[in-house]
């Protein structure tokens, strides 16, 4: 394989994805990734950023998805830690590269074998910048009783004033042309282990006027592993959620209107129960409602809920 320093771009669709010590998974996700590619039936590029690096087999994965596919394959370590960085150092590929459009898609994911054609096609109907898609979970055969929840999980359509709104980086197509003049590094590094900088990126996208679309055939699913497989994972990830939010909503000065918005959501939240925004149980809802407040609570007082800690970062809440 000829090393991300030498590879001339092959076409103008790259593929990134940001992998920590999940080889099997990413093993997984590089076929999918051929199925999707020879459905398209134009070249990509494939870049995969590894934020470990202490594996050489992921090299030699990588490498060998390469040779057997015909796809080309830009393998980078990026050594500093958290997702921020790496996300950076997909887009900085992608712009030495010179494509035109980027998909992303997490390493414990799959897509549909039409997954870049409908994101594609999307871009092309609506004139997007940023076309998303939905992420549908597959849970552990023991936990099948969680499809009735199966929402709680998956990553739906979204809006914001009333306008489409990607909001996270897990399923997505980017028009590289329309960003080119972005200020880089386009993921803030202050949310590189706690997470949530993927909604920061795309609220400024957003408020900048790049126009947003969804594609709801452009589905991928997501693997739930059993430590994710219940309603305890599900109440930290509402925590974290709330807390995140906190911190995205205070940039720019504006802690003063976040902090406006708890307390409004906390003197609701004896009512939330009658809004039955959540069909399957009510209660649930309720539950993970007050978690989601917990988190915004905690962010005030300056707890930092971090996802992507390191095991060498003892001390540190951990969402994985």
């Amino acid at each position: 394989m000829t090393s991300a320093q030498d590879r001339q771009p092959d076409s103008s669709l790259a593929i990134g994805l940001c992998t920590y010590k999940r080889r099997p998974s990413l093993e997984r996700l590089l076929e999918h990734i051929a199925v999707a590619v020879a459905t398209l039936g134009q070249p990509a590029t494939v870049i995969v950023v590894d934020n470990d690096g202490s594996d050489p087999e992921v090299r030699k994965s990588v490498e060998g998805f390469s040779a057997r596919t015909g796809i080309a394959a830009n393998y980078i370590i990026e050594s500093t830690p958290g997702i921020s960085a790496a996300r950076n150092a997909i887009f900085d590929e992608a712009t030495r590269l010179g494509v035109r459009f980027m998909a992303m898609i997490d390493d414990d994911e799959w897509p549909a074998p039409g997954w870049l054609v409908e994101l594609l096609k999307t871009q092309s109907a609506e004139r997007a910048a940023v076309v998303g898609g939905p992420v549908r979970p597959v849970f552990p055969d023991n936990a099948a009783h969680l499809q009735k929840y199966a929402r709680y999980w998956s990553v739906q359509r979204q809006f914001l004033e009333g306008k489409p709104f990607v909001f996270c980086s897990c399923n997505f197509l980017i028009d590289m042309q329309a960003i080119a003049n972005e200020p880089r590094p386009l993921f803030d590094e202050k949310f590189g282990l706690s997470g949530g900088g993927d909604t920061v990126f795309f609220r400024k996208l957003f408020y900048r006027g790049h126009p947003m679309a969804w594609s709801e055939d452009a589905w991928i699913h997501e693997e739930v592993p059993q430590s994710r497989a219940g309603f305890k994972w599900m109440r930290q990830r509402r925590y974290r959620v709330g807390n995140h939010a906190v911190r995205w909503e205070s940039i720019g000065g504006k802690s003063l209107r976040s902090f406006a918005k708890t307390l409004g959501i906390t003197a609701r939240l004896p009512l939330y129960p009658l809004f039955r925004r959540e069909p399957e149980s009510v209660m649930v809802g309720w539950l993970l409602e007050y978690d989601k407040i917990r988190g915004r609570w905690a962010s005030h007082f300056g707890d930092v809920f971090v996802e992507y800690a390191r095991p060498e970062e003892p001390g540190q809440k951990q969402c994985r």
